[in-house]
């Protein structure tokens, strides 16, 4: 089996994670993730997130636009400082000018009290590198952001909060002067007395509130999916192992809401800043490291732990839902002699499916199924005719044969969790009929034959086989009802499964071979006109070879529609597991 049954699960549910009207949809299951300490996912809080460096082109011009901005500070504090009479002023500024800083030449961003809304809002996409572990599988899921745009939630992710903007600057020496390109290093002409300026290197800031957007954000998650604990006492579970970011988003900053202020920042300044800041949280270095830091916080271990303990809560309450609850402890552990192929995620479900099979309140309990099948209907099963063979009748031969036969009591039918295997093919199982004491809808034991019993005998022979029977058709046939009980009998099945999900299930019935031995197989029959042949038919019937005809009658009849009765056995499934997920 490998990988398909796990992939098998993964379609089924993927289909109802990314249906708004399932249960399982996923942005229900995730805008109410909350960790141990507090933080909820929407919003996603965060306190400090560090940017760093813009640096590059885009960096270089935010830097020079800022420190152009200074310099317009500058003037004014030198224009002021002249106008209160400071002492020891430069005639003028025209000898030097600014720049950014030699020794810290790149602006850089830090974000505080972020806010992050629509995380949840999410889809996934199709199972990856899905791979066996120890003790289950490990494969990667594609989560993409801003989803949907309906149920409340907007085809976006909005980053909000407070940013500082933060440049280091230097007074130089004009290069105009000589000074040549580059960046050079401050001035060693000593200035006092500019109110707010530290000359000749300062580091100035602005700071003030943002708004942005994303769209195409999308993540890879690695899931790690296994069978915990030991014995009866095993339970799903699914690990978030890792989250890393599968597609840089387009990040846009809303300009209207942008605010910027700092003690270097003045009414001649505000739109120069305001420009730098909005080409700070444009820039490519921005974008990524925004992301870096979003997806480093979804990734730290606390949220990991919520996702996992999330994604297992929900993939329990689908077995669950489909298979019936299973009370701690009570889980069928005998599992040994299993195919190798199979792990201990394989057979953790599939013991799920065993206990599901002898739980009366699950839509996999047989006598639920069986009672449920229309088409081929089984409870009570119509088996046809039978031709069982020729016979010495007193001192004529007779053919006998069965006429219009059903069985009833099929619904009367276990199977044990210790007759139930795992094999190369699928499933093993033995079908245990007749073990239930019967109730309003499933019949008491033993499974009972009915039908008509018809002996044929040649022209002129029924009156030798009976003298006295002098009320013998012209035709020498003889019919009565015929009943046979089976006591106990068994059936071994084995079952096979394909379709890429529960929608698609399909069951093979691969075989169905009886088990009765013919000490546990009645027969009986009333002819419909009294006869002393009564007794001898009655005899015939009950020899063994007969009773092998009869199996072998209802063995033909089954084989026949087999394919029908598979066809009963996935609708069934469909529909229970359908039902049952739907919630």
């Amino acid at each position: 089996m490998a990988t398909k049954l796990l992939d098998f699960i993964y379609a089924t549910m993927y289909k109802r994670i990314n249906d708004p009207d399932s249960p399982y949809w996923l942005p229900t299951v995730l805008k109410d993730v909350r960790t141990p300490d507090g933080h909820t996912l929407n919003p996603l809080t965060v306190d400090t997130w560090d940017i760093g460096q813009v640096d590059g082109d885009e960096g270089k011009t935010i830097g020079d636009t800022i420190g152009s901005a200074w310099w317009i500070f500058v003037g004014a504090a030198f224009d002021d400082a002249k106008d209160r009479g400071v002492p020891d002023l430069p005639d003028n500024l025209d000898p030097f000018n600014s720049q950014r800083d030699a020794d810290h030449p790149y602006p850089s961003l830090s974000l505080t009290t972020v806010t992050v809304d629509g995380l949840p809002n999410a889809s996934v996409g199709e199972l990856q590198n899905l791979t066996p572990t120890a003790s289950g599988y490990r494969g990667t899921v594609r989560v993409t952001t801003a989803a949907y745009d309906t149920h409340g939630w907007q085809k976006q992710i909005t980053v909000q909060g407070t940013y500082s903007l933060v440049q280091h600057v230097v007074v130089i020496d004009d290069p105009g002067n000589g000074g040549g390109d580059g960046l050079k290093p401050p001035t060693k002409v000593v200035v006092k007395g500019l109110e707010g300026v530290e000359w000749p290197r300062q580091e100035i800031e602005g700071h003030g509130r943002f708004t942005v957007t994303a769209q195409d954000l999308a993540f890879d998650v690695t899931l790690r999916a296994e069978a915990t604990g030991t014995g009866a006492d095993r339970v799903p579970q699914l690990t978030v192992e890792s989250i890393s970011v599968a597609s840089q988003p387009e990040f846009h900053l809303d300009e209207k809401s942008l605010t910027i202020e700092g003690s270097t920042i003045d009414e001649a300044t505000l739109q120069i800043w305001k420009q730098a800041a909005a080409d700070a949280f444009n820039s490519a270095e921005a974008g990524q490291a925004l992301t870096a830091k979003l997806v480093a916080t979804l990734a730290d271990l606390s949220f990991r732990n919520q996702f996992s303990a999330t994604v297992t809560t929900q993939l329990a309450k689908a077995l669950d839902g489909v298979l019936g609850a299973v009370p701690t402890g009570t889980l069928p552990s005998d599992d040994t002699g299993f195919p190798a192929k199979y792990g201990p995620l394989e057979v953790y479900l599939f013991d799920r499916l065993r206990a599901s099979v002898n739980d009366t309140g699950s839509g996999f309990y047989p006598p639920t199924v069986v009672l449920g099948a229309t088409d081929p209907r089984l409870e009570p099963y119509g088996l046809g005719d039978m031709d069982l063979g020729s016979y010495k009748i007193g001192v004529a031969t007779a053919d006998l044969g069965f006429k219009g036969g059903t069985i009833k009591g099929i619904s009367n039918v276990l199977i044990p969790v210790e007759d139930a295997a795992l094999t190369d093919g699928g499933i093993g199982a033995t079908l245990r009929l007749g073990r239930l004491p019967g109730d309003a809808k499933v019949p008491p034991p033993p499974l009972t034959l009915t039908g008509t019993g018809v002996v044929s005998f040649p022209d002129g022979t029924a009156a030798a086989a009976a003298p006295e029977h002098t009320s013998a058709r012209d035709d020498d046939t003889i019919q009565g009802d015929i009943t046979v009980t089976i006591d106990q009998p068994s059936a071994t099945a084995a079952l096979s499964f394909t379709g890429r999900d529960a929608d698609e299930l399909t069951i093979g019935l691969d075989a169905l071979a009886l088990a009765v031995p013919t000490q546990n197989l009645q027969v009986t029959i009333h002819l419909k006109e009294p006869s002393p042949l009564e007794k001898i038919i009655q005899q015939v019937l009950n020899k063994d070879e007969v009773k092998q005809k009869i199996i072998k009658g209802v063995q033909d009849a089954v084989d026949a529609h087999r394919a029908d009765i598979a066809k009963e056995l996935t609708d069934n499934a469909r529909a229970v597991i359908h039902s049952k997920l739907e919630g």
